[in-house]
């Protein structure tokens, strides 16, 4: 049956080329569409790297000179102050872990770079610096690569050595080849001491684009570093977020006045990263919404094609049913010749894409890598083959159905 249809439709073919170079174009299209949602949706949903529930980030400011409330205070007591406001905010009830960062808390739209080689190899894109403390992993949840614990990182970073990102070389270099060994940059070494997950920048960024990274421990005694440390990132226990930044609002004045430094505000991670990722959303909506319009065209415009295309096949169909074929026999017929036709064109179809893959014109799940996929190729273009199969198969059933309820000698009055 199949052989017999299949030289049917061959048969068929100055009726059908027309209808075959539509359904090319319209599998480029739905293609290209199908790729865009569906890359999109896997780079939303791969690990973050890190947790940011329960998490505030507190501004810490400090009191200028010209203020009457300024207290002079030489750098041990700079550096006593800041022990004491961060082991203040420890001993608060609600809070489970305080670390200070700079430039380093998720959803951070500022960020800071070192250039950093391992004998003659350098990563290949832009590398996340990050200056923290080791309570940094407990407040955000930050495992190892090989799925060490926060607790147990946070131990290792005893104040010598470096974490980097698992990806930080890409493909050039193991990481773990190099734990307790040195990385430099042009004016110092550092030792690895593990390797951490990627953390990246938010859930619209692809791999490899902007989370790349490398953890140093701040030496707050260190008078030589440049760090702001207005960075104070809490986590929060569980079930005790209710009324968690009033009421340390209300407490700052009181108990986290410590020297000149002060809590000037206190925001949730929550709100940092819909600030963070709020633009990028609306873009992915904005596109989303458009390609979903031109999947309401194409189906129209499939849908019209099959419609006609059955409705001048009444006769035919009329026929079929006099030589005693069934309801199920002619929907056979009708829908595999539109499948085979299908089928014929997604072979170059699947050409066009990869062109398309190849000259980069599409989405990507990978950023400063190759960007062809043959897997992501091949799963969108069955998913597009699915859903052109479902307008076809829809554009053939109602008219055939309509087609059907007539008598024979009705629809054969005019041959």
């Amino acid at each position: 049956m199949n052989r017999k249809l299949i030289s049917q439709t061959l048969n068929d073919w100055r009726s059908n080329v027309w209808l075959a170079l539509e359904l090319l174009i319209v599998s480029v299209v739905v293609w290209f569409t199908v790729d865009y949602c569906y890359v999109t949706y896997i780079t939303y949903n791969l690990p973050m790297g890190f947790d940011i529930e329960h998490c505030y980030k507190i501004k810490v400011g400090m009191i200028e000179k010209d203020s009457p409330d300024y207290t002079p205070r030489d750098w041990e007591e700079r550096v006593a102050d800041r022990l004491e406001l961060i082991d203040r905010l420890r001993r608060r009830p609600e809070i489970e872990y305080a670390a200070y960062s700079n430039v380093a808390h998720p959803y951070n739209s500022s960020n800071t770079s070192q250039d950093f080689r391992y004998d003659t190899i350098y990563p290949n894109s832009f590398v996340y610096t990050r200056n923290v403390t080791p309570d940094f992993f407990n407040v955000f949840k930050i495992r190892g690569a090989k799925r060490e614990s926060p607790e147990q990182l946070a131990e290792m970073f005893d104040g010598s050595g470096v974490f980097i990102s698992s990806n930080m070389f890409g493909d050039r270099l193991n990481p773990f080849d190099i734990v307790h060994d040195s990385i430099r940059t042009d004016w110092s070494a550092e030792q690895v001491i593990g390797v951490t997950q990627p953390m990246r920048q938010s859930e619209y960024n692809r791999e490899g684009d902007m989370d790349k990274g490398i953890l140093l421990n701040i030496d707050l005694a260190d008078q030589s570093a440049n760090y702001r440390l207005d960075e104070l990132c809490v986590r929060v226990r569980d079930n005790m977020d209710k009324d968690f930044i009033r009421n340390l609002m209300n407490d700052a004045s009181r108990h986290y006045r410590v020297g000149n430094l002060f809590i000037g505000s206190v925001e949730s991670f929550d709100s940092l990263r819909e600030s963070m990722i709020g633009s990028d959303r609306q873009t992915v909506v904005y596109m989303v919404c458009g390609m979903a319009f031109l999947l309401v065209n194409v189906f129209l415009g499939l849908f019209g094609t099959f419609w006609f295309r059955t409705q001048q096949r009444v006769s035919e169909i009329a026929i079929r049913k006099v030589n005693g074929a069934t309801r199920s026999d002619i929907f056979r017929r009708m829908i595999g010749e539109g499948l085979i036709i299908l089928s014929a064109v997604t072979i170059p179809a699947i050409g066009i894409d990869a062109l398309l893959t190849h000259f980069e014109l599409n989405q990507s799940l990978t950023h400063n890598a190759p960007t062809f996929d043959v897997a992501n190729l091949l799963v969108c273009a069955l998913m597009s083959y699915a859903l052109i199969a479902l307008m076809i198969i829809a554009g053939i059933t109602i008219p055939a159905c309509r087609a059907m309820r007539l008598a024979p000698a009705v629809a054969l009055h005019d041959e």
